[in-house]
C-alpha cells in the first residue's frame, strides 16, 4: 500500500517522530490529560477541538474532521503528496528509505538539489558583489528592498565562467551542471552560463529544496525570462513560485492569491499580502490547484481585466472544475499587473480588489449565456459548451448546484445542461443513484473505516470484496490495499496518511476514542455495512430482472419467466419484501 517504501519502515519513522513536537511547530498545544489540544490549523476557530495523542501518534479535530499521523499532517500542513512527506521525517530522524528500486533515484535527486544550492549560493554572493551592481540597481527601480530579495533568495548570475568555476570547486563537472540546465551548450561547441547576465529567482518546491531558477534580463536580452529546463525535479506545471514563502501566511489566512509574475509576489508580499504566489509563466494547471486545495481553503486568480484576462479566467475555471477547486477571479483594470496596481493606487485598492473577487463559476456562465433574443442554435450551444464543463465534475453535489446555477444565469432548463452530462458519461447526470454517490457510499467508507482500524475486519472484508461487484472498483481496491497493509503492520497508524480524507478522519477520531466507531462492535458494524451493498445489490438486481420479465412476457417464453420469477422471489426474500 505504501508504494515506494515498505511498511515497516514507515512505522519506524512513526517511532522516531514526536507528534507532539512535529504539531507544535504549527500550533500552540496545551496537555490536558493524556493528550494535548490547541486551536486546529486546518479551520478557523475560537474554541480548541484539536488533539494530539501522543500515545497513539495521531491527530483529530472533532470541528473540522481532519485527523491522521504524522505524515497525514505535514502532507495538509505543507502542502506536500505522501512521497515528500515520508522524506521529509525520514530525513529528520534519519530513517533510510533506501531499496534496491529506489536507491538510485533518490541519490541522483538528492544530488541534484545539492547542485542547485551550490548555484543559489553563487547567484546570491554575486548580487551583493560588485558584478550584481546592475540587478541591484534594477530591483531598486522596482521597490524591491534588500530584505525581501534576501528573503526569497534572488540572486544575480554573471555572464562568463563564474558558475562553471564554482561549480568545478564544489567537484561538479560541466556535463553534471549541463544536464540540470545550470550550463548551456554552444551550437560551436563549449558551455555558456544559462542565467548569465540575468536577476535569479530560486524556485523551490513544498519542501523548501531548490529545484531550478527563473532569470529575468536586465537589459534588451531576449527572452525577458528563461526558466530551468523540464526535468525529474523541475517540472513547470507543477510548481508554484513563492509557496515555501508564504506556507505560514497561508495556514494562519487559509487563503491564496495566485498571480502570474515573480516580481508581483515580491512587491505584494512587502505590500502586507503575504499568502501569494505565481505560476512558472504558464496558464494554472490542475496539479497546481490540487496543491493549492490541500492549504488553502479560498483561491483567489488575479486576471488582467482586458479580453485576454478574461479568456484566462475562463480556462482556470475549467481547470479548476475538474478537480473540484472553485476560484474567485481578481480582476484588475486592464493593462495593469498586481505590481503596477498597488503602485498606483496603493495596497488597499489590492485588498479592495481581492474582496470583490468574483467566483469564477458565475463568471464563466454569465460569459456563456447568450444575449437577449438570441436564437434557438445559439442557446444550445452555450448549453452544449456549458453541459461538457459540467460533465467533468466529480462531486455530484457541486455538479446539481453548478447545474442549476449554469441554468439560471444562461436562461435554460437545467435538463438541456444534463442531457449533455449523460452524453459525456459524467456524474452530473440526474438520475438519483448517480447523485447519492462520490467517490465511495456511506456504508462503503464506514466498512473500510473498520477496515482500518480491525485487522481481523480487514482479512475477512477484503477476501469478500475480492472480484465482488458489491462495490466500485475503486472502493474495492481501497480494501485490498488496507488488507495488505495490514500483513507488515502492528497498527492503522502505519498506513493511515494513504486513505482517503474521509476514512482517516474516522479512524483517528476512533484511536482516540470518539467518532462513530467508538465504543460499538466493529465486526458487527462491518457486518452491517455488508448487509446494506447486498440489499442495494439486490435492488439493482431486482429492477433489471423486472424488465427482463416484462420482455419475457412479451416474447411469450414461459419457461425463461419461471426462472426469472425463480430469481425475484429469492431477492425479495433478501430484501425482506
Amino acid at each position: 500500500m505504501t508504494g515506494f517504501v515498505p511498511g515497516g519502515t514507515l512505522e519506524e519513522i512513526q517511532r522516531r517522530v514526536s507528534i507532539v513536537d512535529l504539531v507544535s511547530t504549527y500550533v500552540r498545544l496545551k496537555k490536558q490529560g493524556r493528550n494535548y489540544i490547541g486551536l486546529c490549523p486546518f479551520h478557523a476557530e475560537k474554541t480548541p477541538s484539536f488533539s494530539v495523542s501522543p500515545e497513539k501518534g495521531l491527530f483529530h479535530c472533532f470541528g473540522c474532521g481532519a485527523g491522521g499521523n504524522v505524515f497525514t499532517f505535514l502532507m495538509r500542513v505543507e502542502g506536500l503528496d505522501f512521497r515528500s512527506a515520508v522524506e521529509r521525517l525520514a530525513e529528520k530522524v534519519g530513517v533510510s528509505l533506501a531499496s534496491s528500486s529506489e536507491a538510485p533515484r533518490r541519490d541522483r535527486r538528492n544530488r541534484a538539489y545539492e547542485l542547485h544550492g551550490i548555484a543559489a549560493e553563487y547567484f546570491v554572493a554575486a548580487l551583493r558583489g560588485a558584478e550584481g551592481a546592475l540587478a541591484r540597481a534594477y530591483l531598486e527601480h522596482r521597490g524591491i528592498s534588500a530584505e525581501t530579495a534576501a528573503c526569497f533568495g534572488l540572486g544575480f548570475c554573471p555572464a562568463g565562467s563564474g558558475l562553471q568555476q564554482a561549480l568545478a570547486s564544489h567537484g561538479v563537472p560541466v556535463a553534471e551542471a549541463t544536464r540540470w540546465g545550470l550550463l548551456g551548450k554552444r551550437q560551436g561547441g563549449g558551455t555558456y552560463a544559462r542565467f548569465g547576465g540575468r536577476l535569479v529567482f530560486p524556485i523551490r518546491n513544498a519542501s523548501g529544496r531548490i529545484v531550478g531558477f527563473a532569470g529575468r534580463a536586465l537589459g534588451q536580452q531576449s527572452p525577458k525570462y528563461v526558466n530551468s529546463p523540464e526535468s525529474e525535479i523541475f517540472r513547470k506545471g507543477e510548481l508554484l513560485f513563492g509557496l515555501f514563502e508564504a506556507r505560514h501566511a497561508i495556514q494562519s489566512t487559509r487563503r491564496v492569491l495566485v498571480v502570474e509574475g515573480y516580481l508581483d509576489v515580491l512587491v505584494l508580499v512587502q505590500a502586507g499580502i503575504q499568502e501569494v504566489v505565481a505560476t512558472m509563466g504558464t496558464a494554472i494547471t490542475q496539479t497546481q490547484l490540487e496543491t493549492l486545495r490541500r492549504v488553502a481553503e479560498e483561491v483567489f486568480v488575479c486576471f488582467d481585466g482586458d479580453d485576454a484576462g478574461r479568456r484566462a479566467a475562463e480556462r482556470a475555471f475549467v481547470v479548476g472544475a475538474k478537480v473540484g477547486v472553485w476560484t474567485r477571479g481578481v480582476f484588475l483594470p486592464a493593462g495593469e499587473d498586481p505590481d503596477s496596481f498597488v503602485r498606483a493606487a496603493g495596497i488597499r485598492a489590492m485588498e479592495n480588489a481581492m474582496e470583490k473577487a468574483v467566483p469564477l463559476a458565475d463568471f464563466y456562465f454569465e460569459r456563456k449565456a447568450p444575449p437577449p433574443g438570441a436564437s434557438l442554435p445559439w442557446k444550445a450551444r452555450a448549453a452544449r459548451e456549458v453541459g461538457q464543463v459540467l460533465a467533468q465534475v466529480g462531486d455530484p453535489v457541486m455538479a446539481r448546484l453548478l447545474t442549476q446555477r449554469a441554468a439560471t444565469l444562461l436562461g435554460v432548463e437545467e435538463h438541456l445542461l444534463r442531457s449533455v452530462a449523460v452524453a459525456q458519461n459524467a456524474p452530473t447526470a440526474a438520475s438519483k443513484p448517480e447523485l447519492e454517490e462520490t467517490w465511495a457510499l456511506p456504508e462503503e467508507k464506514m466498512l473500510l473505516a473498520a477496515m482500518a482500524v480491525n485487522r481481523q475486519v480487514a482479512q475477512r472484508v477484503a477476501r469478500e470484496l475480492a472480484d465482488s461487484p458489491l462495490v466500485s472498483k475503486d472502493v474495492a481496491e481501497v480494501a485490498r490495499r488496507i488488507g495488505v497493509a495490514w500483513q507488515a503492520a502492528s497498527e492503522p497508524t502505519a498506513f493511515i496518511a494513504e486513505l482517503p480524507e474521509e476514512v482517516q478522519a474516522t479512524v483517528s477520531a476512533y484511536e482516540l476514542g470518539r467518532g462513530p466507531l467508538a465504543g460499538v462492535d466493529v465486526l458487527q458494524v462491518a457486518g452491517d455495512c455488508l448487509a446494506k451493498l447486498r440489499r442495494r445489490q439486490a435492488r439493482t438486481r431486482l429492477e433489471q430482472l423486472r424488465k427482463e420479465l416484462q420482455a419475457a412476457g412479451n416474447e411469450g417464453d414461459q419457461s425463461k419467466i419461471a426462472e426469472l420469477e425463480r430469481q425475484v422471489r429469492e431477492l425479495r426474500q433478501i430484501l425482506g419484501t
